[in-house]
């Protein structure tokens, strides 16, 4: 039986697979940001792994759900390592929308959980001072609306889910064709600041992010 800081290294291997073919396929040297320190998790996971049992909101009633929605392939794979990690993972919120919640059903249907982050942030089941690196889970028929942070990020969706950014995410600017209908597996990357957006369907989503740059400072909702 694969232990969790197996399961961990696992995922990890599999995130960098993924970046390492995106950044050959695009040239995109930013991409590096994110693929030097996942390389160091994977050295140092099993000295630094200590998983306790995780705390759950609302909205993981639909993480079974979200991994079954990975197909064939990468995002399968990532779907599988995710599993083995799920009693562990810590759901968190942004206190931000804590406190001023974009809609009324919105934190029922929204968190996320830390997989490796800094000491001082969420609870992480590594500790890493360089990057933040979980998942985000939403669920069906659900808006993550037009926000931004000066963290670098990237995503790696596990199902199907509309994505938009820029000016194409603001709500009230938005048409119908702005939102790009992105397949899992896919690299989704969003530089310092820029607003962007995400909503689901019938199928809720689990994502993948990194942050790389400014880890400490929460994402705010855009004007």
């Amino acid at each position: 039986m694969i232990t969790p800081s197996a399961a961990f290294v696992e995922v990890v291997a599999n995130m960098r697979r993924i970046l390492a073919e995106e950044a050959a396929a695009t040239g995109d040297a930013d991409l590096a940001l994110f693929l030097r320190p996942l390389e160091h998790l994977t050295k140092e996971a099993n000295a630094s792994f200590s998983p306790d049992k995780g705390a759950k909101l609302p909205v993981c009633r639909y993480l079974a759900g979200a991994l079954d929605a990975a197909p064939s392939g990468k995002a399968r794979e990532l779907a599988t390592g995710l599993r083995r990690l799920e009693p562990f993972l810590n759901f968190v919120q942004n206190p931000n929308y804590r406190r001023a919640p974009p809609t009324g059903s919105f934190l029922t249907d929204y968190g996320y959980a830390v997989l490796a982050g800094p000491d001082d942030g969420a609870p992480a089941l590594v500790s890493a001072p360089s990057i933040a690196f979980g998942i985000l889970l939403l669920g069906p028929h659900t808006e993550y609306p037009a926000h931004h942070h000066p963290a670098a990020e990237l995503y790696v969706p596990l199902g199907p889910a509309d994505w938009a950014k820029g000016s194409a995410a603001r709500s009230a600017d938005a048409s119908a064709d702005d939102w790009v209908r992105r397949e899992p597996g896919c690299v989704i990357h969003h530089r310092p600041n820029v607003v962007h957006a995400t909503r689901t369907h019938e199928t809720p989503l689990a994502a993948l992010y990194l942050w790389a740059g400014d880890l400490a400072t929460y994402a705010r909702l855009a004007d």
